[in-house]
């Protein structure tokens, strides 16, 4: 009988193991090129706003560290930031269209873009997949009543994202 309890008791610490095992190892397979979705906007008083992005990225490259500032990511180069926002906005016939400005060191017209830095937030271990949430704050000039905004991101090797554009938002 108190083998049978042992055999028993040995059972169920082996199962409660795999169980627990199985439960933790959750291997996503997600692409490598980051995947975003629009989360939500927080306005904070129209002077400024926090974008919120749910991202999967299946190699875990995510993000830029101090040190990053060697070609491509130098401050001349086109990936310096790895988060892109441009600004669009609705004219009085209600039309989407970006909104442009006149850079003070230049006769050329840009769109007004946002354009940050994520933080490098790759994992520790073997799994690399990563998924959660990007929180950006914005201190945009919000001139406009209502506005949207086009996002992508990059990570380290490169990849771009999924261009996505966010519902209305309402600044002011």
């Amino acid at each position: 009988m108190k083998k049978l309890s042992k055999i028993a008791v040995v059972a169920f610490v082996a199962s409660l193991l795999f169980l627990a095992f199985s439960a933790c190892n959750d291997d996503k397979q997600y692409p490598i090129e980051p995947v975003i979705e629009f989360k939500d906007f927080v306005n904070y008083s129209g002077d400024s706003g926090e974008i919120r992005l749910n991202f999967t990225d299946g190699d875990g490259d995510i993000g830029l560290g101090q040190g990053d500032t060697n070609t491509p990511y130098n401050k001349e180069g086109d990936y310096y930031h790895n988060i892109f926002m441009r600004y669009m906005y609705y004219d009085t016939s209600g039309t989407l269209i970006p909104f442009f400005y006149l850079p003070t060191d230049t006769d050329s017209v840009d769109a007004l873009s946002f354009n940050y830095r994520i933080p490098v937030i790759t994992p520790v271990g073997q799994d690399k997949s990563l998924n959660g949430e990007i929180h950006v704050r914005v201190f945009p000039p919000f001139p406009h009543n209502r506005m949207r905004l086009k996002i992508y991101i990059v990570d380290r090797a490169l990849h771009k994202s999924n261009e996505i554009e966010t519902p209305d938002l309402y600044p002011n």
